[in-house]
């Protein structure tokens, strides 16, 4: 592991601790809405003010993107989800997680997401394999024929389509499973636990340091769209499953 991706591991844990114990006490969480079924919370502003002052810190000022704050995307920045999944945290659901990324040239060069309350961290370094809470990992391909996919789900992405891509991979056999939270969507396909997730109307913050520790977990990692706010699509998955999603990929790309 890179000095730089340890410095991030462990200020993602640090981030993580701090929003548990927001988790602990949501009931005491000011919360407003963005859009239908689309929360903020004050423990997600309050993360992501904690990350981007630590970021600036450690990595001598470098810029960040948030989905709470904003900031402005260039060649060489961090970005974050503070809290990825807030319809599950304040339901007190434990799928939900933070999700930082540096990118370079408008790639992810650097992943790492938390899992609060599942105690998981996941994270990957551009041609460093998969590493699970610090240490380097494999993914668990144990069971691999109970065939099972995650597929995204949000206001903005047609029902039509999610129902199409649904009942495409029903008929194929796959079992389907939805999270409602990118962040543990795109972990769990790395971690094994899913053979992939299909998803589209996303932001930037919500794939980027999934899809490349996905593809450093040996999952094919495809994605695209604007980087502008829900502007993007993701297909990470074996290569079984990509090959199943192949004649439907327009319902997810749009």
């Amino acid at each position: 592991m890179s000095p730089r991706h340890a410095l991030a591991v462990s200020l993602v844990d640090e981030a993580g601790k701090r929003a548990l114990d927001h988790f602990r006490q949501r009931d005491m969480l000011a919360l407003s809405t963005k859009g239908p079924l689309d929360f903020v919370s004050e423990a997600d502003k309050d993360i992501e003010r904690f990350v981007r002052s630590a970021v600036a810190e450690i990595f001598n000022g470098a810029p960040l993107v948030g989905e709470e704050l904003g900031g402005e995307i260039s060649d060489d920045y961090w970005i974050v989800d503070p809290i990825d999944g807030t319809a599950n945290f304040l339901r007190g659901n434990p799928l939900w997680g933070i999700s930082l990324a540096h990118m370079a040239n408008g790639m992810p060069d650097i992943g790492v997401i938390r899992y609060p309350v599942l105690g998981i961290t996941v994270s990957a370094t551009a041609g460093s394999g998969l590493f699970v809470d610090g240490k380097a990992a494999r993914r668990d391909d144990t069971f691999g024929d109970v065939r099972l996919a995650a597929v995204g789900e949000n206001n903005r992405w047609p029902a039509e389509d999610i129902s199409h891509v649904e009942t495409h991979l029903r008929r194929l056999g796959w079992g389907v499973a939805q999270y409602r939270c990118a962040s543990i969507s795109l972990g769990f396909a790395a971690l094994g636990r899913t053979d992939g997730y299909l998803e589209r109307n996303l932001s930037l913050w919500d794939l980027a340091a999934g899809v490349l520790i996905c593809r450093e977990a040996g999952l094919q990692s495809h994605w695209g769209g604007t980087p502008a706010a829900q502007g993007m699509w993701v297909m990470v998955g074996t290569q079984a499953l990509i090959e199943d999603t192949t004649e439907i990929s327009t319902h997810v790309k749009g």
